[in-house]
């Protein structure tokens, strides 16, 4: 189930506005507006979860819409310095402080997915083009993600992240704190080796105190990545803050920011670079639906055909 797309340009003008997409599973609810991020400002829905998967939105519950609204992607590289675009400002327009404009925002659902939204953006500065896809399936209890990143010119240094300040139980009588962790020890062994168990760098999740409800960012991609956990709940997208455990490397229990950044080393001129990464939730964090593939987070396969063919095989280091 999907909402219409709704795309124009001014006239005489390059810039795009489009009507915020909102696609709804059975357990998923998801709202994504034309910077790219999830949510916009504090309307509501922004991302919901219905732990009963039928479909039933329980607006108080919203991760994403209550407090000061955050969710945001970051990009630094020597050449273009801190880049990003954040939920919380421009009303759900691109907003003067954002560093990315843009060009169209799709509905595809139905594509290989039963909910799919493309957005596609380009550095004001001219340096470099994103897009990215959120999609699931109607049963999945989270958002499968992937960024294209396409270097328009010679980018050294660059480095990618995806933050969120997590409000499960922000509502009024609620909680804004969260039990912040990084990684998923399920035997409580004190290690990350056993089957089942995800490391530090590829999982941060926050729990809700009064609902238990996690929302987590999970990656295993080949490319080198890391999370953390930062004491500002509700502004940092600097890839560089989410480093080696952030500020809280051994998880907290308040209102912090999770984020997951991926070291992407040099881009060269016309280079793309493909990261895959997932918002996941449940209704513990006992059954967070981590993708269990053993290729990880999936990939529509009409992707490759219709957005990424324009990689070559010594171009993207997508992980096979």
């Amino acid at each position: 189930m999907q909402a219409a797309t709704s795309i124009a340009l001014l006239a005489g003008s390059s810039i795009a506005f489009a009507a915020p997409i909102t696609l709804n599973g059975n357990y998923v609810q998801l709202k994504i507006s034309d910077d790219g991020t999830i949510g916009n400002g504090n309307d509501k829905p922004a991302l919901i979860y219905d732990p009963t998967g039928t479909a039933t939105f329980d607006l108080n519950t919203d991760y994403v819409a209550p407090g000061t609204p955050f969710e945001a992607f970051g990009f630094r590289s020597d050449e273009t310095g801190l880049l990003g675009n954040s939920n919380s400002t421009g009303g759900g327009s691109v907003s003067s402080s954002e560093s990315f404009s843009m060009v169209s925002l799709t509905d595809m659902s139905g594509l290989g997915f039963d909910n799919w939204i493309r957005w596609s953006g380009n550095h004001k500065g001219g340096l470099l083009s994103l897009q990215h896809d959120y999609y699931f399936n109607d049963s999945d209890e989270r958002v499968n993600i992937t960024t294209t990143i396409t270097a328009l010119g010679n980018l050294t240094n660059a480095y990618f992240s995806r933050a969120v300040d997590p409000d499960p139980d922000n509502y009024s009588g609620g909680s804004a704190a969260t039990t912040n962790q990084r990684g998923l020890d399920r035997n409580n062994d004190g290690d990350f080796d056993d089957a089942g168990d995800v490391k530090p760098s590829d999982f941060v999740t926050s729990v809700g105190n009064i609902s238990g409800r996690p929302l987590g960012l999970f990656s295993d991609s080949a490319i080198a990545h890391d999370t953390g956990i930062d004491f500002s709940c509700c502004s940092v997208f600097d890839p560089l803050a989410y480093l080696n455990g952030g500020d809280l490397p051994d998880g907290s229990n308040a209102d912090d920011g999770l984020g997951m950044t991926f070291i992407l080393g040099n881009l060269a001129q016309g280079q793309s670079i493909v990261l895959e990464y997932a918002y996941v939730m449940g209704a513990s964090l006992a059954t967070v639906d981590i993708p269990d593939d053993p290729s990880g987070v999936p990939v529509p396969a009409p992707l490759a055909l219709m957005g990424l063919g324009l990689l070559g095989a010594g171009l993207s280091r997508r992980k096979k």
